[in-house]
């Protein structure tokens, strides 16, 4: 009968949650977030470079030294401050994400390759915020002139179509299109009558007040954790949008 420790069943990979500098991978390729540091890599640190990384259980660790790092050696650098449940968790939680992204690039058989004729830009996919006006904009890739916008209502699923010859447009919460409490999913084609079914859309939640005061509560309550870090409060902002989909302004 054969016994394995929680230790040998860990998951080794790590993933980088912030950069600063330029910090490589194997002398060759530019450390971003959302890079994933397994074996055999090595890391090389910089003067100026300055590299966090997540584990599977929350923990951070934080590399500023000049110096060319293994897996093995990361143990060492474990930031001992990060003892909030709340962090810890936050971490666990981005950590599963990076994850989750990595699984599915490595799929048999997924071939990656931009197949939108107009990319989507601005806000992002599956966004939570409370503004009186949101600015949507997009990368027109084909040759038409004009474009068509769709905004369709998830309560009611009503689909509002917009012909416009710029990038961008503005839509106001004005309790006809955009409503408080409300979601919605939106995407620019070239087709004025395209087949929604084979759309890529974007979606967003219109927070009412009190949602949104309830989520920035509890943001609030994160963002003082990870202050004691030693990250700014403009790094966290970012950070909590890109991660928790939840954007001020």
């Amino acid at each position: 009968m054969l016994f394995f420790t929680s230790a040998c069943l860990a998951q080794e990979d790590y993933f980088v949650f912030k950069v600063s500098g330029e910090p490589m991978l194997n002398n060759s390729t530019l450390i971003k977030r959302g890079t994933v540091f397994m074996k055999p890599n090595m890391m090389n640190i910089k003067e100026q470079d300055t590299v966090f990384l997540i584990n599977q259980l929350g923990e951070l660790f934080e590399l500023n030294v000049p110096n060319t790092y293994s897996i093995k050696s990361i143990e060492n650098f474990r930031k001992k401050s990060n003892r909030s449940s709340l962090s810890i968790g936050y971490f666990s939680y981005v950590w599963k994400q990076f994850s989750n992204q990595k699984e599915i690039r490595q799929r048999p058989g997924v071939v990656y390759r931009e197949d939108r004729t107009i990319k989507l830009s601005e806000p992002m996919d599956s966004i939570r915020f409370n503004v009186p006006a949101i600015e949507f904009s997009w990368k027109n890739n084909t040759d038409a002139s004009r474009v068509y916008f769709h905004l369709q209502d998830l309560d009611n699923n009503h689909i509002s179509k917009i012909g416009t010859d710029t990038s961008s447009i503005i839509l106001y919460r004005d309790n006809v299109l955009l409503q408080s409490g409300r979601s919605y999913k939106w995407a620019v084609t070239a087709q004025a009558f395209p087949d929604f079914g084979k759309l890529d859309f974007n979606s967003f939640e219109l927070l009412t007040k009190k949602e949104y005061e309830k989520l920035k509560t509890e943001m609030k309550t994160l963002e003082k954790a990870l202050l004691v870090l030693g990250f700014s409060e403009e790094d966290i902002k970012t950070a909590i949008c890109l991660d928790y989909k939840f954007c001020e302004g």
